[in-house]
């Protein structure tokens, strides 16, 4: 008998399957995300898109395109929208003929970086990383987890591939092995790190490998 594949397995374990605009299920996929600049509210097109189709997407008046990144966990689950008192399906709109959810809302920035952008970011985030996989996590120096998020960040400015990822003092990257799939929920108000080399990490959290 064959093994689950990694969507069933996911959606087994990280959330409602019947809310079908929370998940993100295309893997470690390039996703595509809008702000609506009124409200900095963050929609992300939930399915995988091609930088081709992201570069000719016709965004609504008062929107614009806030960014374009590979994502690193293989599966996740939004628990609910941003400011949302209980879990429940998100708010979906129709842009350019893909679905996009309302995720989150990008909150403020932490001083005292140069190397890299810290926020506290609105959202209620579950991720997934299959086994088998070597994971980076990063640590802050505060005795906690940062799990990677997206990779190849374009769309943000300064961000690119090209840039070299620095780490601030007292800061290191730890790389993992996964004996078993790694399910982890995000806290809300998560803390969000964008390297200007295009890599995020998300977090805090606390990782049992056992």
């Amino acid at each position: 008998m064959s093994l689950p594949s990694i969507q069933e397995r996911a959606l087994a374990v990280l959330g409602n399957r019947q809310w079908t605009s929370n998940w993100t299920l295309d893997g470690r996929s390039v996703y595509g995300e809008i702000m609506e600049l009124a409200t900095l509210k963050i929609w992300l097109c939930q399915q995988a898109v091609t930088p081709e189709e992201y570069e000719a997407l016709q965004v609504p008046t008062g929107f614009i395109k806030s960014g374009l990144g590979k994502a690193e966990h293989d599966a996740a689950f939004f628990r609910r929208a941003p400011g949302a008192t209980e879990n429940g399906q998100l708010a979906t709109m129709v842009v350019d003929g893909r679905t996009f959810a309302q995720v989150a809302i990008p909150g403020e920035m932490e001083p005292g970086f140069s190397e890299v952008l810290v926020l506290a970011v609105d959202k209620h985030h579950s991720v997934m990383f299959a086994a088998g996989r070597t994971i980076e996590i990063l640590d802050c120096g505060d005795g906690m987890a940062y799990v990677p998020q997206v990779s190849d960040v374009v769309g943000l400015p300064g961000m690119t591939r090209q840039n070299e990822r620095v780490l601030p003092d007292g800061w290191s990257i730890n790389k993992v092995t996964l004996k078993h799939d790694l399910y982890l929920e995000i806290p809300n108000p998560a803390r969000v790190s964008f390297f200007f080399s295009g890599h995020s990490f998300q977090g805090p959290v606390k990782i049992d490998l056992d």
